[in-house]
């Protein structure tokens, strides 16, 4: 059987002025290709090379059962977009379920009523979507009075908080003029959606009408014509777009760093340090962690929306390769939309919104996908997991910290207990896939921001940007092709797992807890590859082979009380199996969801003083 080759990656960590020296050596043609060759070779990129270049046989393996694949030996094909075709079986058996359950949005909502007041009153809870619709509707409180406060809230927090931004626009005037038609909706009777009136935020990258993007700079501010598809068919539900938020200069980091903005607070940090929330999507994360909004809408090239909802505490899906339509020169080839939220029941909910192909996708991948259905989900109310088959990669899960492994041990045991069978399984050549991961993202990042980073706007990026751009710009045509035909063996082989071995991949969310913001990144940040590459350990695979997965906490740490989570992934359009084993998983979190150290109380039912909103709950 193939051993565990993950290794660390090996770059040194650079803050301040020798970041800023080095990123500006990357640019000089003989001093960067000297750099740039090394930090290849100790990360082993010519065995990548040469990996994707043998010819290796169709089967799962380290497995003797020769239905599993067979042992004729080819030579790779390169595969650059995760487009799952579904078998003859496969497409019959989402039509069954389709029919069996089919969509039913209202019924979907409802499901998840439940009064505020019925709460205990020693047990914190956040406020879910169906707090705010139910209250709407028997007029305790209107959309109107939530964005007032809202737009109170966030104006002080940018002012007490310059340094830590999680909103970075607002238009007001069109959100209070949606909020009042909202309002006058349930007034009278004549509710737009299952949504309506629900106060969300979505991250500074996703087109969005009414507010620009700006990938987290100074210099880029593109004006938005046309919503993308999941942003409208959540306006279509009746949402209140808050404003965007915060995220790590152009998506290339994980720890939600930026320069310009401020980096946004983990909410649990209680010791009154700064722990990052991770990233890229940091401010969405943040917001949904704090209490701001029940819901945000962010976006995963290599974990961007689970490394910050594992680190924040919060449930976050990473849906199938185009499930969640939308067409992005951002990791074009690894980036997904998906939903943030406080709980398992919206983050589905959400998902059946915003899931379904478009008519004017890119190459007409989305099209290609079964109908949306939450089968699984809805079909199964018990906790009985029996006949699941749940796959455990241990070398893996072993490399993370101790507390994360603890954890995940107990997940396990729980499932098991509810009669789910726990099967050994191993991915192979990790080391050559997140490698292949590294050179596409940022292959297609700078792409992207070629024009930028070649423009007097180099100076304008920070330095850990020009960084990444500059290895980014480093890859030749045979390693980028090479890098596909590792994503073909990737592909290849978690279709033969789920086929045949397992329904569900079981891992932490992230090796460890959230990183501490240190003092000395202040001026110019950080580049700290080994760290940022850390906490992408169990995501990559997901994105190389565009299968879903999804995260939410599980435990928090007894010394910092910063959230671990887990992460569950499926075959390709199976999220319904991922929120069907989600369900029943707050048995694991002990003591159920704790408040964050930063909470936002918007005391909607007994209408408090504007400052007692801003909470501290140490």
């Amino acid at each position: 059987m193939q051993v565990y080759n993950l290794e660390a990656v090996k770059a040194p960590r650079l803050c301040g002025v020798p970041l800023d020296l080095f990123s500006r050596l990357l640019r000089l043609p003989i001093i960067k290709e000297f750099i740039l060759k090394l930090i290849k070779r100790k990360n082993k990129i010519p065995e990548m090379v040469r990996f994707a270049n043998s010819p290796h046989c169709h089967r799962l393996e380290g497995e003797d059962d020769e239905s599993l694949g067979n042992n004729d030996t080819q030579h790779l094909m390169p595969l650059y977009y995760p487009v799952h075709e579904m078998t003859k079986d496969e497409a019959e058996m989402h039509q069954r379920m389709v029919k069996e359950a089919p969509l039913n949005l209202k019924a979907l909502a409802d499901a998840n009523v439940e009064a505020l007041s019925s709460a205990s009153r020693d047990k914190f809870r956040y406020w879910t979507i169906s707090d705010y619709t139910s209250r709407y509707l028997d007029g305790s409180i209107t959309p109107t009075q939530v964005v007032d406060k809202l737009i109170n809230i966030i104006e002080e927090m940018n002012t007490r908080n310059q340094n830590s931004s999680v909103v970075t626009q607002m238009n007001k005037e069109e959100l209070r003029l949606q909020a009042a038609e909202s309002t006058k909706r349930y007034q009278n009777k004549n509710i737009m959606g299952v949504l309506d009136g629900v106060p969300i935020l979505v991250k500074d990258e996703i087109p969005t009408v009414g507010h620009s993007v700006t990938l987290g700079t100074s210099f880029i501010s593109d004006r938005v014509e046309k919503d993308v598809l999941p942003i409208i068919k959540l306006k279509q539900q009746g949402v209140l777009i808050v404003g965007k938020t915060n995220q790590h200069e152009i998506g290339i980091g994980t720890t939600g760093f930026n320069l310009l903005h401020g980096t946004p607070k983990n909410p649990y940090g209680r010791d009154g340090r700064h722990y990052y929330t991770g990233g890229s999507t940091s401010g969405s994360a943040a917001a949904v962690a704090m209490g701001l909004v029940p819901l945000a809408v962010g976006s995963d090239g290599g974990g961007s929306i689970r490394i910050p909802s594992g680190l924040c505490g919060i449930v976050g899906l990473k849906a199938t390769y185009k499930r969640v339509a939308r067409d992005c020169s951002v990791g074009c080839s690894v980036s997904h939309a998906g939903p943030m939220a406080n709980n398992v029941h919206d983050a589905a909910l959400a998902y059946a919104i915003m899931a379904g192909e478009a008519e004017n996708d890119h190459r007409r991948h989305s099209q290609m996908q079964p109908p949306v259905h939450l089968h699984a989900y809805v079909t199964n109310q018990s906790k009985d997991l029996k006949g699941l088959r749940i796959g455990i990669f241990d070398e893996h899960i072993k490399d993370s910290d101790e507390n994360v492994q603890r954890a995940t041990k107990r997940a396990i045991e729980h499932y098991q207990q509810l009669g789910a069978e726990i099967v050994p399984i191993t991915l192979p050549h990790l080391q050559e896939i997140h490698m292949a991961h590294a050179i596409t993202i940022s292959t297609e990042m700078y792409s992207l921001m070629e024009e930028h980073y070649q423009s007097s706007h180099f100076n304008q990026f920070c330095p850990e940007s020009r960084v990444s751009l500059a290895i980014g710009r480093s890859w030749s045509s045979s390693e980028f092709l090479a890098a596909q035909k590792v994503r073909s063996y990737a592909m290849h082989h978690i279709e033969l797992l789920f086929q045949n071995k397992v329904d569900i991949i079981l891992s932490p969310a992230t090796p460890c807890t959230a990183p501490l913001m240190r003092d000395d990144v202040a001026s110019h940040g950080e580049s700290n590859l080994s760290e940022t590459t850390a906490l992408m350990k169990y995501m990559i695979h997901g994105n190389l082979t565009g299968i879903p997965g999804l995260v939410f906490p599980i435990a928090y740490d007894d010394e910092t009380s910063l959230p671990i989570s887990l992460q569950l992934q499926a075959a390709h359009w199976r999220e319904d199996l991922l929120f069907r084993v989600a369900r029943h998983s707050q048995d694991i979190l002990r003591g159920g969801i704790a408040k964050p150290a930063l909470y936002v109380d918007l005391n909607l039912v007994h209408n408090e003083k504007q400052s007692d909103i801003l909470v501290n709950s140490q």
